[in-house]
């Protein structure tokens, strides 16, 4: 019995090895794998496809060809033009798009590759269907085009999930275009009598101006901290505390 047993471990361990070698070679070398099926695509440039166990490898008319393990997220549209897209590439593109100085940052709390899931997950203050659009074009249109942007929403690459923080204040310090807060009760982002910076939009006629010191107001904003001294936010909405 133990005879059988050990028999049965070692022809496990060899074909194992066989797969992980062969898998190493296709990958590492960019070859086809050896243990294989082959199918054939005619229209567009995609030619064939060697699908090995843990590799495939896509071989296009012009003779290239590129190895990806199965995993790995992969995309074409409907004429089998190669888009070679993975979410780390869609991670990065979000990175880009919100380095730049001049984006609105107000809605965006987090993004992030969810590895498990296969998708990037975008944490925003409002992830009404509109304000998803928006993130997805605004991101994409113009390093990326139609196509990249209608495979996104197709496979649901990105998944949006609701950030959102709010807290009470105390206004202790206040300028023309921002104001410093002292947070009164500790919420998920704050720890009592922490010091916030934010900027403000004052009325433009001066009436209904309460961004003055010693006013209390309510905070709400996408829960994505500046780390500084005092802490930095981007608020999505300001409210006066009356009682």
């Amino acid at each position: 019995m133990k005879k059988n047993i050990k028999i049965i471990l070692i022809v496990l361990s060899v074909l194992v090895g066989i797969i992980l070698l062969d898998t190493l070679q296709a990958k590492v070398f960019n070859n086809k794998p050896i243990i294989k099926i082959v199918e054939y695509y005619d229209g567009g440039n995609f030619y064939q496809k060697h699908k090995g166990i843990l590799v495939d490898t896509y071989v296009y008319t012009d003779g290239s060809q590129k190895t990806y393990y199965k995993w790995t997220n992969r995309l074409y549209d409907e004429t089998n033009e190669k888009l070679d897209i993975t979410l780390e590439d869609v991670n990065d593109k979000i990175n880009n798009y919100f380095s730049k100085d001049n984006v609105d940052k107000s809605n965006i709390a987090h993004w992030a590759i969810d590895g498990e899931n296969n998708v990037v997950v975008v944490g925003m203050l409002d992830i009404s269907v509109e304000k998803q659009n928006e993130f997805i074009n605004n991101v994409f249109s113009s390093c990326c085009g139609s196509k990249y942007i209608k495979y996104i929403k197709n496979h649901k690459m990105i998944e949006f999930k609701e950030s959102i923080d709010i807290f009470d204040a105390e206004i202790i310090e206040t300028k023309e275009d921002y104001m410093i807060v002292k947070v009164l009760k500790e919420s998920k982002s704050f720890k009592k009598d922490d010091k916030v910076r934010m900027k403000i939009t004052r009325p433009t006629s001066g009436i209904n101006d309460f961004y003055v010191v010693g006013n209390k107001v309510r905070i709400t904003f996408n829960g994505m901290v500046e780390t500084s001294n005092p802490a930095q936010i981007g608020t999505n909405k300001v409210e006066l505390i009356t009682n």
